[in-house]
């Protein structure tokens, strides 16, 4: 059995590598190919099985650069299994965000943000992250001050939910803030928004499982389903049981998320009916995750960023965990997570 750290690559390039390789030795490779959003830094992509069969899987990752190591691993994982079912693979959708372990692309845009119907302007009230930006981004270089003591006062006042919906929800006034949306359509959005949905067409059943880190418990993984008319959720909950979360802001654990990929790409794809899942490999707390953020978004704009520098380790134990016993719980958990996903488009 391979030795579940040797999935996990050091590097955008050697990940790329090793999903391309894997592709082209599935048994059962119907096609592979690439797309090119920036120089040398391309969306790999395989697509196994038949491809005329009106039902299939989708596994995308890296859309958040930096965990797209952990989703990688994934891939390749299953890829491994050489099985015959028709799946849709793509890796690394934010190459530049994971060559420079960034979440976010060339531009400081958090792409997971930037999907908006065509001709939709990037703009939207701000004023609840507006009030925070001061805390959010100061313009200096990461060290020790008040952040916790600060934020700790404003989960008092206003609680949790708030606080990540004001955040996480996505912004788009700040271009140099976390979370930033982006003033305009990026290379990536246009072209997964011509890719996916054009692949898609002429299916009758499609499950898309859009891999990510951080959020829920550590070491476990939670299913963001998206959202659908109630019957998405009905056919989810017996199948993902109690990792299955909702998204919607006032849920215990979701925010009003927009320019969303997910939810973008259903709507440009009416013809298959199409459930959606975000997929977390919980890392650590949400606050512990935004201070992450904070810091290195300073040091990207503000600091000399150095390998050992602080705010990077931060960042890496954030969404991409030197620790051999998470990462081989990623990996352990790759089959189930494939079974419930199979179960879900067969419902």
């Amino acid at each position: 059995m391979t030795d579940p750290s040797r999935l996990f690559a050091r590097s955008y390039e050697e990940a790329r590598d090793a999903f391309v390789a894997a592709a082209a030795a599935h048994p059962h490779l119907a096609e592979q190919g690439r797309l090119t959003v920036l120089g040398d830094h391309t969306i790999d992509w395989a697509l196994t099985g038949d491809p005329s069969a009106e039902e299939l899987l989708v596994y995308t990752s890296g859309l958040h650069g930096i965990e797209g190591y952990a989703g990688s691993a994934v891939q390749r994982t299953l890829l491994a299994l050489g099985e015959d079912r028709p799946v849709l693979w793509m890796h690394a959708l934010n190459p530049w965000g994971m060559a420079n372990f960034r979440r976010v692309n060339e531009s400081n845009v958090d792409l997971n943000r930037n999907f908006f119907p065509e001709g939709a302007a990037y703009t939207a009230d701000d004023a609840a992250y507006a009030a925070l930006d001061g805390l959010l981004n100061p313009p200096r270089p990461p060290g020790r001050d008040l952040f916790l003591l600060h934020a700790a006062a404003h989960l008092v006042r206003h609680g949790m939910g708030a606080l990540r919906n004001a955040v996480a929800r996505g912004q788009y006034s700040f271009p140099k803030g976390i979370f930033f949306g982006g003033q305009k359509v990026e290379a990536t959005t246009r072209e997964l928004c011509a890719f996916l949905p054009a692949r898609l067409a002429g299916k009758r059943r499609v499950v898309h499982v859009d891999l990510h880190t951080a959020r829920g418990p550590r070491g476990e993984y939670v299913a963001f389903l998206e959202k659908g008319d109630g019957t998405e959720q009905r056919r989810a909950a017996p199948i993902f049981g109690e990792r299955l979360r909702a998204w919607e802001a006032g849920s215990a654990d979701g925010y009003d998320l927009r320019g969303g990929m997910l939810n973008e790409l259903m709507r440009r794809t009416p013809g298959p009916r199409y459930d959606a899942i975000t997929l977390e490999f919980g890392t650590a707390s949400d606050l512990a995750i935004v201070r992450a953020l904070r810091a290195e978004n300073q040091l990207h704009f503000h600091g000399r960023r150095t390998p050992d520098h602080p705010a990077l380790h931060a960042m890496r134990n954030a969404f991409y965990p030197e620790d051999a016993a998470w990462q081989a719980g990623v990996v352990g958990h790759a089959i189930a997570i494939h079974r419930s996903a199979e179960r879900l488009l067969a419902s």
